[in-house]
């Protein structure tokens, strides 16, 4: 029977860092890598928020991604 094996996890947190000549927002990103598998949303939003009120600019938006493989 398949199965999905979890690999690993990151945690990429963006941030709008200012508006171009057209008015759209500038928007930078940093990514944290080696993220666990079994960590509840709301400790992410947690760390998440943590994390963007120590940045200076205005925080927009963060993802979880999790990378997977499959066992045959």
């Amino acid at each position: 029977m398949a199965a999905f094996n979890f690999d690993s996890a990151s945690l990429k947190i963006s941030y709008v860092t200012g508006v171009n000549e057209q008015g759209k927002a500038i928007v930078t990103s940093k990514t944290y890598r080696n993220v666990r598998d079994n960590v509840e949303a709301s400790v992410v939003l947690s760390v998440v928020q943590a994390i963007a009120s120590l940045s200076r600019y205005d925080f927009l938006l963060a993802e979880k991604t999790e990378t997977e493989t499959v066992d045959a």
